[in-house]
């Protein structure tokens, strides 16, 4: 009994020993992932940290030869206004700018006086002042647009939230349209937040992303709006990238999803008596095609029409077919 005593003292601190050193080494490993994932954070914050960009910059970048500017509600809007003919004015998708036309405006040009423009809050035109981004916004917005360019009868077409601005402006004033053509819109389609919505609605968060812009994330953006990835080029990264950088356009990101409700009432669409056109991309992952028989079914004698192998932009992912076909409704051949 003694020896036994003798040997269990023996061992027990050598036990005791080895206990303590695999509890120090699991502790330093614990700590060291620790700091390497607190660098790779702090490396990340810093490779994705991007200053603003000054307008006049941009402007230099990515304004056109026949690039305009015109004041409204304290903003500097930039449009474009090409070619001679029945005005034809073109609205964009949110994150988006006057850009995604640009296939169209050389195509349609050629017989129509096509202005296009940076929406507030997007493009060269930049933040609203009080950063105001509600359906009602944009509506006396634009009629404040056409106003000053004092277009008394024209086409309108657009894109997503343009094409929302387009059908809302339709219901109020029909007297101002000729056609109006819709492509990918929203109003019947259930609300929801995507990810990046759900973080720019996050306090501390929302702040960080004036600053902080990983241009992976306009990459995945972009590539959700394309039905065919490999149409997802650098250059197209690299636009949508630098214009986010305007001053002030990020803000204006997380001060439209503080926006509860940014859509005007659906009922509304039923009384269009405007001759439409409805366009949409078959792979559209933002607003289902299901969407576009619903607009087809409200809007009396509308033509549809739904393209294969093309996302939410029809106006880029698939412009020759898409700006013949508005061609040929605006001359009644459709």
């Amino acid at each position: 009994m003694d020896e036994q005593t003798a040997l269990s003292n023996q061992t027990t601190p050598a036990s005791a020993r080895t206990g303590v050193g695999m509890w120090l080494g699991k502790l330093r490993l614990s700590r060291l992932i620790r700091w390497v994932v607190f660098l790779l954070l702090l490396w990340w914050l810093y490779a994705n940290w991007h200053a603003d960009i000054p307008v006049h910059e941009l402007a230099l970048r990515y304004g056109y030869p026949d690039s305009r500017f015109l004041e409204i509600d304290g903003m500097t809007v930039h449009y474009r206004m090409s070619g001679k003919g029945e005005p034809l004015v073109l609205l964009h998708d949110a994150n988006s700018s006057l850009h995604t036309w640009s296939a169209w405006t050389d195509s349609l040009a050629r017989e129509y006086q096509v202005i296009s423009l940076d929406l507030p809050g997007f493009g060269l035109t930049g933040p609203h002042p009080q950063g105001s981004y509600s359906a009602f916004m944009y509506a006396s917005f634009f009629d404040q647009f056409v106003r000053q360019l004092n277009l008394r009868k024209f086409h309108l077409a657009g894109n997503g939230l343009g094409a929302q601005i387009a059908w809302f402006y339709a219901t109020e004033h029909p007297e101002r349209l000729r056609k109006l053509i819709l492509l990918d819109a929203p109003g019947f389609e259930a609300r929801k937040s995507p990810a990046i919505q759900l973080l720019a609605q996050t306090p501390l968060l929302n702040r960080a992303m004036w600053k902080i812009t990983p241009r992976a994330f306009i990459r995945l953006m972009l590539e959700d709006m394309y039905a065919d990835d490999e149409k997802v080029r650098d250059t197209l990264v690299r636009r949508h990238f630098e214009l986010l950088l305007r001053p002030g356009n990020r803000k204006a990101f997380t001060d439209r999803a503080q926006v509860s409700e940014n859509r005007p009432p659906v009922d509304l669409i039923e009384n269009i008596s405007t001759p439409t056109l409805i366009l949409w991309g078959a792979e559209d992952t933002r607003i289902s095609p299901e969407y576009a028989y619903e607009f087809h079914r409200k809007i009396r004698k509308a033509l549809l029409k739904i393209y294969q192998n093309t996302g939410h932009w029809p106006q880029e992912e698939n412009a020759a077919h898409s700006a013949a076909d508005v061609q040929a409704f605006l001359e009644g051949r459709f």
